[in-house]
């Protein structure tokens, strides 16, 4: 019968100034890392961004004897997990009250399902598994208190894969088409994108705008695909786990009484506009996932009118040596 172990490994810890804070990890098999986040609004009448919120967090990583296992800013690392790993960020809503408190719960995986037992990281020596986090106290509204992070370990559980995602960034000198490498060696289950620049009016420039992917210089999987399709892609794939990083309002004729006149809800920036996910696992069974073992070159290919700054989140499936045999 499986077993699980829910420990705090940081318990209210106050942050009064931006700094980065190692941590030494559990030492059993780790399925899962929870940190929360909780602050103050410090401006009366304005709600905070939940990207905001997020930003207070701007890098977080796990790292095994100097190897990253996960990587990114705490915004890149929520909306992957919301999306592989169906497990998203969710808290408290900030509300409009200076002094008004708000809390974010961000949970990060290591396999496709949290508690999963035969995708994790498997058991390590002491001080060989680290997470370092930099924080950023004070954003545009609303300041962090403290932080809690958790974890969950599998106990006596040998996992035969663990999920590894680090953030690489690039930022492309001219518009038209370029090329980006991705990892090979491991299976790959899908690529996160982020871009500087998306849709506006009637324009539909971005800057992954069209994008396809090859493997040994052959078209695979995706021959040609669009920003804006692989926007609503990603929307569909996670449902209604997306719904904390979609922004929600309700509108109301502002002429009448408050709350008068309520009509159909809207989405006003948030999150997840500069996001799209190239989905190699869409059944989440490993079924279509991406083989790059003896492969060459794997790479992105981004046609843009547009030069500016992106980022990509490759997700791979390592499988442990010696694991299931």
């Amino acid at each position: 019968m499986a077993n699980f172990l829910r420990t705090t490994l940081v318990a209210n810890r106050a942050e009064a100034a931006d700094r980065v804070f190692f941590e030494d990890l559990p030492v059993n098999p780790l399925s899962m890392i929870v940190v929360t986040l909780r602050g103050v609004i410090t401006s009366a009448d304005t709600a905070t961004p939940l990207a905001d919120l997020l930003a207070l967090v701007p890098a977080l990583g796990v790292s095994f004897r100097g190897q990253d296992f996960i990587r990114g800013s705490l915004s890149d690392l929520a909306v992957t997990n919301a999306l592989v790993c169906g497990s998203a960020p969710w808290g408290a809503a900030p509300n409009a009250t200076a002094g008004g408190s708000w809390s974010l719960s961000v949970p990060l995986c290591f396999g496709r399902r949290p508690f999963l037992t035969k995708e994790c990281l498997p058991a390590v020596r002491r001080g060989d598994l680290v997470l370092d986090v930099s924080v950023d106290t004070v954003v545009s509204n609303a300041d962090l208190i403290d932080i809690q992070i958790e974890t969950v370990e599998l106990l006596d559980e040998t996992p035969e894969a663990y999920l590894k995602y680090t953030t690489g960034g690039v930022t492309f000198g001219t518009s038209g088409a370029h090329a980006v490498r991705l990892p090979i060696g491991n299976p790959l289950l899908g690529v996160l994108l982020w871009g500087t620049t998306v849709p506006a009016g009637t324009a539909a420039t971005a800057t992954w705008e069209k994008v396809r992917l090859k493997v040994d210089n052959v078209e695979a999987l995706y021959a040609a695909t669009n920003w804006a399709s692989l926007n609503g892609d990603m929307s569909r794939r996670a449902a209604g786990n997306l719904d904390f990083l979609h922004a929600h309002v309700h509108r109301y004729n502002g002429a009448a009484a408050a709350y008068a006149s309520t009509f159909e809800a809207g989405r006003p920036a948030g999150v997840l506009e500069s996001y799209a996910y190239l989905d190699f696992d869409p059944l989440s069974d490993g079924s279509y996932m991406l083989e790059t073992a003896g492969r060459a070159d794997v790479v992105i290919s981004r046609d843009a009118g547009t030069a500016d700054a992106g980022r990509y989140l490759p997700v791979e499936l390592v499988p442990i040596r010696g694991a299931g045999s």
